[in-house]
């Protein structure tokens, strides 16, 4: 396994860059908790591209992401229903 395609830094970089832009641009909060949300998810979005660039490299399936969103995806539906019918879980 060789080093990183031009492609593929590119991929990399972009995910830690818009989570950093997105915590400054929209936490309402001071400037210094701003910076180390920034930090925070710059250093998660990095982690979740290597994740994904290892599961693309080791020649996972296109759909292996939905299936891991989804039930995620479901479960936050469900909890928002509940809470907007007011029941209490």
């Amino acid at each position: 396994m060789g080093g990183l395609t031009e492609a593929e830094l590119w991929k990399l970089a972009a995910q830690p860059a818009i989570f950093a832009i997105a915590m400054l641009a929209f936490l309402k909060a001071s400037w210094r908790v701003r910076l180390i949300a920034a930090a925070v998810g710059a250093a998660a979005g990095l982690a979740i591209g290597l994740v994904a660039l290892w599961a693309q490299r080791s020649g996972a399936p296109w759909w292996l992401g939905w299936a891991f969103a989804a039930p995620l995806i479901a479960l936050a539906g469900w909890r928002w229903i509940f809470r907007a019918r007011g029941a209490v879980r």
